[in-house]
C-alpha cells in the first residue's frame, strides 16, 4: 500500500490482489515445470523464474491496461505480481524447513532471511520489468503504432540492430536510470521488453551470487536499494 501511493494515485485493492494471485500462479507453474524437467542449473532457474513472472505480468497488465496512465503503474502492478511469486515460493520453503526442524532456529532464520531478501527481490525484479512494459506501450514505440500484442512482440526474435541495443542496455542507460520516462520514443517494443527481462535476470543473478558466496548483507542492501529505487521512480513519475 505504501508503494502504491508513491505515484500519488491509489490503485483499487482488488486489482492489486488479483495481481498478487497471478504472481502465486506463476510460481506454481514454474515449480511444476522445474520439477518435471529436474531443473538444477542455477542460471536457468533464475531465468525461468523471471520468465514465468513476466508472462503472468504481461497477462495481468494487459487486462488492466486501461488503468495505466504512466510507467509508475507498471512498477506497482509488477511489484504486486513479484510479491505473489515470493509469497508462494517462501511458503513452499518454510513448509519444507518445518518438516525437518519444526519451529526451531533453522525455521526462524529461514523465515527472516527470505522475508528481508527473497520477498523484496521478486517484487523489485518484476517491478523493473513492469517499468519497461509500461514505457514500451504507453509511449510512441514502433510496435505500439502497429498495435502489436505484447505477447506476440515478446516471442518474436529481435533483429540485429535491436539485439545490439538490448546487449548494451540502451533503454536502461538512456531512458530508465537517468532520464524522464516520457523520452522513450521510437524504440521497438520488442527490444524494450527483452531488455526489461535481461535487467531483471541480471539483478536476480547478482543477488543470488552474493548469497552463494556468503555475503547476505550484499543481497539485503540490493533488495532494499532496488525497492527504494522503484519507489523513488514511481514518485518522480507521479509528479510529472
Amino acid at each position: 500500500m505504501l508503494f502504491d501511493r508513491a505515484d500519488q494515485k491509489q490503485e483499487p485493492g482488488l486489482k492489486l490482489i488479483m495481481a498478487l494471485i497471478a504472481g502465486s500462479f506463476s510460481a506454481a507453474a514454474f515449480g511444476f515445470i522445474a520439477t518435471k524437467v529436474s531443473l538444477e542449473n542455477e542460471f536457468l532457474k533464475i531465468f525461468g523464474e523471471e520468465f514465468f513472472k513476466i508472462l503472468f505480468a504481461i497477462l495481468i497488465m494487459e487486462i488492466f491496461r486501461r488503468r495505466f496512465t504512466s510507467p509508475a503503474d507498471g512498477l506497482i502492478y509488477g511489484f504486486s505480481i513479484g510479491l505473489g511469486f515470493a509469497m508462494f515460493e517462501n511458503l513452499f520453503y518454510l513448509v519444507s524447513v518445518f518438516e525437518l526442524a519444526e519451529f526451531g532456529d533453522t525455521f526462524w532464520l529461514t523465515f527472516q532471511g527470505r522475508f528481508w531478501t527473497s520477498l523484496l527481490l521478486h517484487g523489485v525484479t518484476t517491478a523493473i520489468f513492469g517499468l519497461f512494459y509500461a514505457s514500451a506501450f504507453l509511449f510512441a514505440t514502433v510496435h505500439k503504432e502497429q498495435r502489436e500484442s505484447p505477447l506476440r512482440v515478446f516471442f518474436i526474435p529481435p533483429n540485429w540492430k535491436q539485439f545490439l541495443q538490448i546487449l548494451t542496455l540502451h533503454v536502461t542507460r538512456r531512458h530508465i536510470l537517468f532520464a524522464n520516462q516520457k523520452t522513450i520514443r521510437g524504440h521497438f517494443a520488442r527490444a524494450v521488453l527483452m531488455e526489461g527481462l535481461i535487467c531483471a535476470v541480471i539483478f536476480h543473478t547478482i543477488f543470488n551470487l552474493a548469497l552463494n558466496y556468503s555475503h547476505p548483507e550484499i543481497s539485503f542492501f540490493m533488495a532494499i536499494g532496488g525497492l527504494l529505487f522503484c519507489v523513488n521512480k514511481a514518485r518522480e513519475i507521479g509528479k510529472d
